[in-house]
């Protein structure tokens, strides 16, 4: 399907080959390109690799200059300063949308909206601290409320957050529910080395409650003594998560950095786990099926509804009490049931392919709901 090169725009505060919601941006931004879109990219901070991996699709880069600190400062020059591009080239595209992938008020089409409400109710349950920036959590608060309240069409990833803003007065008709896909293709399991023959639990996250890495440590102070052929590798950034695997004093647990490719750490696993207190979908989950490794997932965890048999692990639910046993215990039974043998390695990974097919990606949401905007424009 062509659109004769009709012109979109894109607003990220950043955009970078790794990270969550850069990795769907990009994803988007080709799938848009490939259905003959130009794409004008609104970005502040934009990775120095992007220019480069984007140059064979229409693209035109628009620099926002802003602040990173304070952030709320830095998001208010950043949609002001946003709007003066949208406004210049709407003269010459004057019926172009803009998208996004945060809670920019100016957008008409948004993509992996995630509930505020929902996000403070995971961190008072899971007792963490309320956040102490005042301003920051003004700016979100009103930014999510302006963002729903303007967009004409929201996609979300977790079905409780579209129920969340359903009850909370956004039209239904407005909010779809949809999946970030993965690209199979990279993420597919390397054979050389067998499940049997790894010897590693891997769990990957920044914030160290919110990851679930507090339980994570706690469930392996239960399980490395009837597992002293396996190791605990924890994927993070910043100093909370080193602090807490420092203070664990726990044997074979081994801190790592992030990395550009994730697969390094992956093709070592026998096990992943994410038990998150909060997400607002979880990659972590289908890129692990993908690589045909079994992966242990709370319930809190939107993508765990990936997860549908044995085969592919094991799904608990945190409830805020002795989640770390819960933990302990279905690491303990996947261990146990989970196949390791390269058609157990294949058949997940046939799986996450099936299920996204079976499922509306973010991908072919968003060039339908351009498509559709672009009709009702022109009409």
């Amino acid at each position: 399907m062509s659109t004769s090169h009709q012109h979109i725009a894109i607003l990220l505060n950043s955009l970078a080959p790794t990270g969550g919601i850069e990795r769907d941006a990009t994803k988007c931004i080709e799938a848009l390109a490939g259905d003959g879109w130009h794409i004008h990219l609104l970005v502040s901070f934009p990775h120095p690799d992007m220019p480069q991996l984007l140059s064979h699709l229409p693209v035109t880069w628009h620099k926002i200059t802003t602040l990173k600190r304070p952030p709320s400062i830095g998001q208010m020059i950043f949609i002001h300063q946003c709007q003066k591009v949208l406004d210049q080239l709407r003269i010459e595209h004057p019926n172009m949308h803009a998208i996004t992938f945060e809670n920019h008020p100016i957008a008409s089409i948004v993509v992996g909206c995630n509930s505020r409400r929902l996000w403070h109710q995971a961190r008072k349950k899971f007792g963490m601290k309320r956040n102490f920036r005042p301003v920051w959590e003004w700016w979100n608060t009103r930014a999510e409320r302006l963002c729903l309240q303007n967009a004409q069409k929201i996609a979300i990833y977790s079905k409780i957050a579209r129920q969340d803003f359903i009850e909370h007065g956004v039209p239904e008709k407005r909010i779809d529910r949809i999946i970030i896909p993965i690209d199979t293709d990279y993420f597919s399991p390397n054979f050389k080395t067998p499940l049997s023959e790894r010897k590693e639990i891997l769990i990957i996250g920044t914030n160290p409650k919110l990851k679930g890495i507090d339980i994570a440590l706690q469930a392996w102070a239960m399980l490395h003594e009837e597992h002293p052929d396996l190791s605990l590798r924890v994927v993070f950034r910043g100093p909370k998560s080193a602090a807490y695997i420092k203070r664990a004093k726990l044997p074979r647990v081994i801190a790592s950095p992030l990395i550009d490719d994730p697969r390094e750490y992956y093709n070592k696993a026998r096990l992943v786990i994410a038990p998150s207190a909060y997400e607002s979908w979880g990659n972590i989950i289908t890129e692990s099926l993908a690589l045909g490794i079994p992966i242990v997932a709370s319930a809190q965890v939107p993508s765990s509804e990936v997860i549908q048999t044995i085969e592919h692990g094991q799904v608990f639910n945190r409830t805020g009490h002795n989640d770390q046993l819960s933990l302990a215990n279905a690491i303990q039974q996947s261990l146990q049931k989970s196949a390791t043998d390269i058609a157990s390695m294949q058949s997940r990974h046939q799986h996450i392919e099936a299920f996204q097919s079976q499922h509306l990606t973010s991908t072919k949401w968003l060039c339908s709901v351009v498509q559709q905007t672009l009709k009702e424009d022109i009409s």
